[in-house]
């Protein structure tokens, strides 16, 4: 079931790649289309920290005038809230709601360079992945795309995903590391 969250964003993301045939491009295209779907979400969450400064001279004036009184520090604070209008978790809330996508299009892209080594049961289960020039080689079985996909097409049984001489499914310490 986890699974069918990832399918969706994965397929726009090969549709991408069909379009571009270039890996950095499609992911930056559906970064583009992440950062406009949450685009509503960012604008309330700055308009509510934009609030929040707007009242932080009063704030700090109620906190001196109520040092000692925590419980009447609380329902001037709540007063002034109201009266204005703000609510103190509005600029976080709209991020929480981010959340969730972000660990989804990082699950996907994670997934495109999965990797499995052509051994024994492995070369069964991934007949796409484990040719016989790939035998005993970890190469590439991408998860959450349909195998008629260009993108699944030119990561499957390769060991690297490079595009404008990076391969994007090292880490960049480990790039650096090989200079």
């Amino acid at each position: 079931m986890i699974a069918g969250l990832f399918e969706y964003p994965a397929k726009l993301l090969a549709w991408f790649y069909s379009f571009t045939h270039n890996y950095i491009l499609a992911i930056s295209l559906i970064a583009f289309v992440v950062m406009l779907v949450t685009a509503p979400l960012v604008l309330k969450s700055t308009k509510g920290m934009l609030e929040m400064q707007k009242l932080q001279p009063e704030m700090k004036r109620l906190q001196n005038q109520y040092r000692s009184d925590r419980q009447k520090l609380n329902e001037e604070m709540m007063k002034l809230y109201q009266e204005h209008k703000v609510n103190p978790l509005a600029s976080c809330f709209p991020l929480l709601l981010q959340m969730p996508v972000f660990i989804i299009m990082f699950r996907v892209l994670h997934g495109l360079t999965s990797t499995v080594t052509c051994t024994g049961e492995a070369v069964a289960k991934n007949l796409l992945a484990c040719t016989p020039a790939n035998a005993g080689k970890q190469v590439f079985a991408p998860k959450y795309l349909d195998t008629t996909t260009k993108l699944y097409q030119s990561l499957v049984g390769k060991n690297t995903m490079t595009s404008w001489g990076l391969d994007l499914s090292k880490r960049p310490f480990k790039m650096m590391s090989e200079g």
